[in-house]
């Protein structure tokens, strides 16, 4: 989806006019350590050179104040994510590309992604261990294992039940092959 990998069979086309915007899992890659959140906006974005504009997207997102002015590097993990967000949502994506946003985000934080989610009227691909936010957001569940990817039919509920007798299996099974061997 964001052109990283070549595809190996088939045909992959894209709208040109398309806009997306990924959180990365290794968000921080992304960010200029050496500069301020202010600085890069306005760097990322031609159309942010007013300062109390800049300031006001970055203070949507718990940017605020001094926190503003540090340098990007000296910023805890969390306030890094929402410089990240700030960034995706200034550029006004159609389609959302979230990996493990929640790593570094405190509750607070996470329902108000969740509720930013919700509210978000174009598409959002969440790859996601949380299941609190995923149960929040998720419309559709779709498993990847063993080389394939499956829409699952069914809630986070029925997932986590799905996985819970999986493990109750392999348990099962492996205290029969201990009971075997004694």
């Amino acid at each position: 989806m964001c052109n990283l990998l070549e595809a190996t069979d088939g045909q992959v086309s894209r709208n040109g006019h398309l806009r997306m915007a990924r959180f990365a899992q290794h968000f921080v890659d992304q960010l200029p350590f050496d500069a301020n959140p202010i600085e890069y906006m306005q760097k990322e974005f031609k159309d942010l050179q007013d300062l109390q504009q800049t300031r006001s997207v970055l203070g949507r997102f718990g940017v605020s104040g001094q926190m503003q002015m540090q340098k990007i590097g000296t910023l805890s993990e969390g306030q890094k994510a929402r410089v990240v967000f700030a960034w995706m949502a200034w550029k006004t994506p159609h389609i959302l590309l979230l990996d493990e946003p929640t790593n570094c985000l405190d509750m607070e934080t996470i329902d108000a992604l969740a509720d930013a989610i919700q509210d978000f009227e174009g598409g959002v691909v969440l790859v996601s261990h949380d299941i609190r936010l995923i149960s929040q957001v998720a419309e559709e569940i779709w498993i990847v294992e063993n080389g394939h990817v499956d829409k699952f039919n069914g809630d986070i509920k029925a997932y986590k039940e799905l996985i819970r007798k999986r493990v109750e299996s392999v348990t099962e099974s492996l205290d029969k092959k201990k009971d075997v061997k004694k």
